[in-house]
């Protein structure tokens, strides 16, 4: 090969357009992972997603965060794009007040479910009715999503939900009256805004 036909080919190489990942760090090791996985592209399509491990079970939304920085420390390169998924649950407003600065400072994004993360599952099969607390949301969503048990979370089958995944979506959206607001302090879910993204919408 010549060296102009070499230096040809560097320079094709060079500006061939990456993939962009979306790094998605979660509260949940079970539930979250196993919804998330089914939105994984072929791996020439133009957005990957990664999601980062929860392998001790820590969930409090700092926590997740640190996960979610210690990931871009190791492995971010310029483009891609940090998610955090995390429940309102009982955690301090403190805290995820913190969360959020911190996570804006760094370029993430926060996923917030109040009450939980269920709540966003039960979208897709349901309209919104208020829930007491996230036992009650988890009983709930156990009525109507088939295998889904609140002791055993990881074992639903998730394309029983994505046919109702635009309902969803709408669903959150119309729900989330405190989209201005760092993150919902009534009963709502922002993962749709995630999914939006998963889905290449508002890219």
């Amino acid at each position: 090969m010549s060296s102009q036909r070499r230096r040809g080919f560097r320079r094709q190489v060079e500006f061939e357009e990456r993939n962009r990942f979306i790094v998605i760090a979660m509260e949940g090791a079970e539930t979250e992972p196993r919804y998330f996985k089914e939105f994984r592209a072929p791996r020439e399509g133009k957005i990957q997603i990664k999601l980062v491990s929860n392998p001790n079970h820590k969930s409090r939304p700092a926590e997740v965060l640190e996960r979610l920085e210690h990931y871009f420390r190791r492995n971010g390169i310029s483009g891609d794009e940090g998610w955090i998924v995390i429940d309102r649950d009982a955690w301090p407003e403190e805290e995820l007040n913190d969360v959020h600065h911190r996570a804006r400072k760094a370029n993430f994004s926060v996923a917030l479910s109040n009450p939980c993360f269920e709540l966003w599952l039960y979208f897709h099969l349901r309209d919104p009715c208020p829930f007491n607390d996230r036992h009650h949301c988890q009983r709930q969503l156990a009525d109507i999503l088939e295998d889904y048990r609140p002791d055993s979370k990881g074992s639903y089958d998730v394309s029983q939900l994505l046919v109702g995944l635009d309902r969803a979506i709408e669903r959150g959206r119309n729900v989330d009256s405190e989209s201005q607001d760092t993150w919902p302090r009534r009963q709502a879910t922002r993962v749709y805004r995630l999914v939006e993204r998963l889905l290449g919408r508002n890219i």
